[in-house]
């Protein structure tokens, strides 16, 4: 990213007013155009998108929502007080492993002044050892740790990365780590070199981790500053407050389902333990019809599921917050974002797929739950979209208005329990709640086909050429391309089927106001 660039963490009040009025206003003329008879409560042709799968999927995003809200203003207070009465006077030692890759000087001399300044804020003890892509790199924050007055108990190391990816990166700063040696039982960070903490971050969050004898790593809220236009901000943030919402929910279970690579914290017995390491180097997935896969990008689920398999809780802090950098590559909007999801979901499919064989007893009922939601939540988006589309090809075009009403009407919904709960929202938030909606269903089908399908946006990972990269060729196969028409082809035939909606039924005559009298005498 570019030094330059201006990183907001919220879009002008001018938005807010822009979108909520056209929100407003697609409201108003959609409820004017539809037939008088689809607002009767109650009537099939209007509520046809619901049925069992409709209510399965809204009782368990409730059902989240209502467990987010219970963690967050019940059960973590009560974590958090027990925690701070119980905290020693004075903090421990931190091992910090920081993966800096071509960031420029002013964000590696924002993200670590702000680091040390945290250390400082805690106990003023600590290692760092930064993973960087050049010799001047070294000297920049060489420079930034001498000129902070206490630093002095401070260590700092560095290695550099070679290009291939986080997972290579990580296990070099690990095994220096090693080398160097910490106390064990303290604080330690796996965290990116374009993530921003604030003074107190350390002094707020290790006593959550030390006080719970079961907690092995835990990791906090994030808050994204993005540099780009409305659009791709809001986007940020609407991702950053679904995820509060599901990490809270997650953690009531003690058991959140990624440790993210942007700021997380573990005890320095499992950092420093040869195998976690060895484990994000060689992390691979076994596919019955792929092969053997090895896992490129998706360190963080890798983090993840090895404190869990090794019998540690993993939880979420909601009241603290790092800020995290971000912008879009710069392809357009639809561009980029379906490129970052295409890395996100791959990494949620092949991490799913390995952390489902842990088995319920070892992650828990709700835990497990959770993952087989994942492979089922990646169709329930597209059947309205394949029936109404359907019904309005067959019947009436109005089936379409129906169905944006239907959608304005239950995003809006959602996004303002999500808001409600993460403290974030703004008009366009039911716009893009659909569109990560649609779109992500799409990429997880696609992604679900062709686990092999790995790239990482800024290096040099995924393609063809040496190392681990060169088994995982980034394209689909033949035979999964073959599998994922089969698969859609099905879906599409099985919501036809469901609903029925082929059929020349009096429940799509949109206009007929006696449809009960039609139905009950049958003409």
């Amino acid at each position: 990213m570019a030094a330059r660039e201006i990183h907001l963490g919220t879009s002008p009040l001018s938005s807010y007013a822009l979108f909520g009025t056209a929100w407003l206003t697609a409201l108003v003329v959609l409820f004017t155009v539809i037939p008088p008879r689809t607002l009767i409560a109650g009537d099939a042709a209007f509520l046809a998108s619901m049925g069992m799968i409709g209510a399965w999927r809204w009782s368990w995003g409730g059902f989240h929502m209502l467990r987010a809200w219970a963690f967050t203003r019940r059960v973590f207070p009560a974590i958090r007080r027990d925690a701070e009465a119980a905290a020693p006077a004075k903090g421990r030692h931190v091992a910090v492993v920081c993966l800096s890759w071509k960031m420029g000087d002013a964000m590696n001399a924002a993200v670590y002044g702000n680091l040390f300044k945290d250390i400082l804020d805690y106990s003023g003890q600590g290692t760092v050892v930064a993973a960087v892509a050049s010799t001047d790199e070294m000297a920049l924050i060489g420079h930034v740790h001498r000129s902070i007055p206490g630093t002095e108990g401070i260590r700092l190391a560095f290695t550099l990365q070679d290009g291939t990816g986080k997972r290579s990166a990580m296990a070099d700063a690990l095994a220096k780590l090693r080398e160097m040696g910490v106390p064990p039982d303290c604080p330690g960070i796996l965290m990116d070199g374009d993530t921003l903490v604030q003074p107190g971050t350390l002094r707020r969050t290790a006593p959550i981790l030390l006080h719970q004898p079961r907690v092995g790593a835990l990791t906090l809220d994030n808050t994204p500053l993005v540099a780009g236009t409305t659009l791709a901000r809001e986007w940020y943030r609407l991702r950053m407050a679904q995820r509060h919402v599901y990490m809270s929910s997650m953690a009531l279970s003690g058991r959140v389902l990624v440790l993210t690579g942007r700021w997380s914290m573990f005890r320095t017995q499992i950092m420093m333990h040869p195998n976690f390491a060895a484990n994000l180097l060689e992390d691979v997935l076994h596919h019955k019809r792929l092969g053997k896969i090895t896992m490129l990008t998706g360190d963080d689920k890798s983090t993840w599921r090895w404190v869990v398999e090794n019998g540690w809780d993993v939880t979420y802090v909601p009241d603290e917050v790092i800020y995290c950098l971000e912008s879009l590559p710069g392809k357009g909007f639809v561009a980029d974002t379906v490129g970052l999801q295409k890395r996100w979901f791959g990494n949620m499919t092949r991490g799913g797929a390995k952390a489902l064989k842990l088995g319920r007893k070892r992650l828990g009922t709700f835990t497990w739950l959770a993952l087989m939601d994942q492979k089922a939540s990646m169709w329930t988006p597209l059947f309205g979209l394949v029936f109404f589309g359907t019904a309005a090809l067959i019947h009436d075009p109005i089936f379409l208005a129906i169905y944006a009403l239907w959608i304005c009407l239950t995003r809006s919904l959602h996004s303002a329990g999500v808001g409600l709960i993460s403290g974030r929202w703004h008009p366009v938030f039911p716009l893009l709640t659909y569109y990560g909606q649609v779109v992500g269903a799409g990429i997880k089908i696609f992604v679900s086909h062709n686990p092999n399908v790995q790239r990482w946006t800024r290096q040099n990972t995924g393609g063809k050429g040496k190392g681990p990269q060169a088994f995982n060729p980034a394209a689909p196969r033949l035979e999964s391309k073959v599998m994922l028409a089969a698969s859609l082809a099905a879906f599409v035939s099985a919501v036809l089927l469901i609903s029925n909606v082929t059929d020349d039924s009096a429940r799509f005559d949109l206009w007929t106001e006696d449809l009960s009298a039609r139905i009950i005498h049958g003409y």
